[in-house]
């Protein structure tokens, strides 16, 4: 079985195209705090989808809301997934053959830390086992608003044991749809990128 994990706020009109992709998994979504009324569209959603719905009365941020969903998940794959998505019918059938050992996505990055390139898969679609991800100690949860958190999970990954694959898979992005309009989503995102480096640079040091 693959387990679905989704972090969401709000945005009731992403719930057509999200609902259609995940069909077939066991879906955990963790609201973060939607208002009423939308709460109740996402979670009869969750309910057509026989899945989890997990809500927090406030926004407990994207990493820790990814860690609730994956204390939740049983399935022997993990995808952490955004709601602003669309997928072919049929994506989650290439999944089920994944290797563990390693940690998947359909879009890969490279950033550079005191000019050594390290690479990063962007957590819109983040795949791997699930007992590869408990095994890293899921995500480091103390950042401040969003961004960077994909990079620091897959350093770690990386320092881990695990390698990192660019698959190719029949799922778009609506890239930066939610976050254009979160109110204050980037204001933290030099912090952490900061934050980032230092880890990076204490774990080098460290050998």
């Amino acid at each position: 079985m693959i387990s679905i994990i989704t972090a969401w706020l709000n945005h009731p009109e992403l719930i057509l195209d999200y609902e259609q992709a995940v069909k077939g998994a066991q879906v955990i979504i963790i609201d973060n705090g939607s208002e009423e009324y939308n709460a109740k569209m996402i979670s009869d959603m969750v309910d057509r989808l026989n899945g989890i719905y997990i809500r927090n009365a406030a926004n407990k941020g994207y990493a820790a809301a990814n860690n609730q969903g994956l204390e939740a998940a049983t399935g022997e794959i993990t995808v952490f997934l955004n709601n602003d998505i669309t997928a072919a019918p049929g994506w989650l059938d290439t999944l089920a053959k994944l290797e563990s050992g390693a940690l998947y996505a359909p879009s890969m990055g490279m950033r550079y830390v005191d000019q050594i390139c390290v690479p990063y898969l962007e957590g819109w679609c983040l795949i791997g086992h699930t007992a590869d991800f408990r095994k890293i100690g899921a995500w480091r949860d103390d950042w401040r608003g969003l961004y960077w958190e994909d990079n620091e999970l897959c350093w770690r990954a990386m320092r881990a044991g695990l390698s990192l694959r660019q698959i190719a898979i029949p799922i778009q992005h609506l890239d930066n749809y939610t976050s254009a309009k979160t109110e204050g989503a980037y204001d933290n995102s030099e912090a952490n990128h900061a934050l980032f480096e230092q880890i990076v640079r204490d774990g080098r040091n460290a050998h």
